[in-house]
């Protein structure tokens, strides 16, 4: 039992609280102070190249009751794009947006007409049930 304390004792001397290889760190600065990003620490400066991309996706499960979706196109500083989702009373939700150095800018409108549950019988407690999700 001791030389299995020992053993032990060995083991855990030998570790110790230190990250394992180099440290995660930023990149350090670029000489000629970066690539006209400014040298802010973002991701963006990083690269030294703008962040140009396009991308797209819908999904749609009739069973389900689901329908939404999203498109976004990035051209240098300025990102603009849509996004929708059908609501539990039937309107779609619709956001088209505008992201660039002024920040983020929603346009938001709704398309179609609520509709509700007609009520039905109260539930225990005397209160409607509501939407079911």
């Amino acid at each position: 039992m001791i030389r299995k304390a020992a053993l032990l004792a060995m083991i855990l001397v030998g570790v110790r609280n230190e990250p394992q290889g180099p440290a995660y760190l930023p990149p350090s600065p670029r000489p000629g102070g970066g690539g006209g990003g400014g040298d802010t620490g973002h991701p963006d400066d990083w690269a030294g190249d703008p962040a140009n991309y396009e991308f797209s996706y819908e999904v749609q499960d009739a069973a389900a009751g689901l329908d939404f979706g999203h498109r976004e196109m990035r051209k240098d500083m300025e990102a603009t794009g849509t996004y929708h989702v059908l609501l539990p009373d039937g309107r779609t939700q619709i956001v088209d947006y505008i992201a660039d150095q002024n920040g983020y800018r929603p346009m938001v409108r709704y398309e179609g007409t609520a509709t509700y549950p007609a009520p039905g019988p109260a539930g225990p407690g005397g209160h409607e049930e509501g939407y079911r999700y």
